[in-house]
């Protein structure tokens, strides 16, 4: 935090500021509640074009001091009232909340609990995972080798902003409140634990922990539905001046015939051992692919852009039925790995699909699965088999 002068805010004043934010709030009390602009945050879960409206309204009715005060801030700071415990009301918490006290718009805002849960949620056209890791891995470095602070009272103590609400705007915060609601009310979202897949007993090995993870993705969707599905798992570009993410594409004929293995019960588990050890291989090498540059996605992705921004018809391919089956991602996936965090997540890409937040770890593995009504917790459970069925297929090749 940056002062008038240019200077950092000492870190006990920064510390007194949020003490005085949260006494205010308990002094609030109940009485909070029936102030229809504490729930504005909400506007900002709409489309962007209703939400554009919305804030011209505002913007018009004697707002705009408060909308650049909230402009001018590199991120949010969410002071959030619940006290969530198991993994998957935390994720929900940190996902979207209850969508009243987050502001949306910003590039990340930065949620803690009171019961002390912190994560940050991001918004996802500004940048990927990597920088947001980097982050994670400089606060979590910082913090824990410092004592705690004293809280030092604020220079300035921090003061409420104001709202002056046109008279569509208690009824459109209503109105995005239920529809808020109704869009997380059509989410199931679980969280899969499971000790026999951790980073040390994979590499022991000899195979990608990473690979063996995907392809466990792929076995359970195999056993669930009965094919192989379209799978996006990120591959980050860093590596390139510009450079964002590229696809991994996991499904592949190699991971189909290892799913297919497993789900055949006359085949032998020395034979099931080979062929995962052949599918994770061959992610290892499409992985290397992506990470160089060399993978196919965001080559299609700019051709199709350069012939839609020309007006002239897309290329055949693109019409194909093959290509709509790719582009349509049934298994969402990314993974960070860093001691900073214990878990993340996001939301399903489209109704059919299979949202996978993931990490593998020295003491075993994690996944969120999450979905529009798609039996996230059958998935969960057939992801859970399915690791321990690889774990003891591995076990008997070693």
């Amino acid at each position: 935090v940056i002062d008038e002068a240019g200077e950092v805010a000492p870190l006990p004043q920064l510390l007194g500021a949020v003490q005085a934010i949260i006494d205010a709030d308990r002094r609030a009390g109940s009485d909070a509640g029936s102030d229809a602009s504490l729930g504005i945050g909400v506007l900002t879960s709409l489309p962007r074009d209703e939400w554009a409206a919305l804030r011209t309204a505002l913007e018009e009715g004697d707002n705009l001091d408060t909308i650049n005060t909230i402009d001018s801030a590199l991120f949010a700071v969410c002071l959030d009232r619940s006290s969530p415990e198991d993994h998957a009301a935390v994720n929900r918490c940190m996902l979207h909340g209850d969508g009243v006290d987050r502001w949306l718009d910003k590039s990340f805002q930065l949620i803690v609990t009171a019961n002390g849960k912190a994560a940050v949620n991001f918004e996802h056209s500004w940048g990927d995972g990597v920088a947001v890791l980097r982050f994670f891995n400089e606060v979590f470095s910082a913090s824990s080798a410092m004592a705690d602070p004293p809280s030092a009272p604020p220079a300035d103590l921090p003061c409420q902003l104001e709202w002056a609400l046109p008279p569509q705007l208690p009824s459109a915060i209503a109105d995005a409140k239920s529809r808020f609601a109704a869009t997380v009310d059509s989410t199931e979202l679980c969280v899969m634990m499971s000790d026999d897949f951790t980073s040390g007993k994979l590499k022991a090995c000899k195979v990608s922990p990473d690979g063996m993870m995907q392809m466990a993705f792929q076995l359970a969707h195999m056993r669930m539905h009965g094919y192989s599905a379209s799978t996006y798992e990120s591959a980050s570009t860093a590596a390139f001046k510009h450079g964002r993410t590229e696809t991994i594409r996991s499904a592949t004929p190699d991971s189909a015939a290892m799913a297919a293995a497993f789900c055949n019960p006359a085949v032998s588990d020395s034979e099931r051992a080979r062929l995962m050890r052949k599918a994770v291989a061959n992610h290892s090498r499409i992985t290397r692919e992506a990470l160089m540059g060399k993978g196919f996605d965001r080559h299609l992705f700019a051709l199709r852009a350069l012939a839609l921004s020309r007006g002239s018809a897309l290329p055949p391919l693109f019409e194909t039925a093959a290509y709509r089956t790719l582009s349509k991602i049934i298994i969402s996936t990314s993974t960070l790995a860093s001691d900073a965090i214990e878990n993340g997540g996001f939301g399903p890409v489209n109704s059919d699909c299979y949202a996978v937040g993931y990490g593998i770890r020295d003491e075993g593995c994690m996944a969120q699965v999450m979905s529009y009504g798609r039996d996230s917790e059958g998935f969960k459970d057939c992801l859970f088999n399915a690791i321990k069925d690889m774990s003891h297929v591995m076990s008997l090749s070693e």
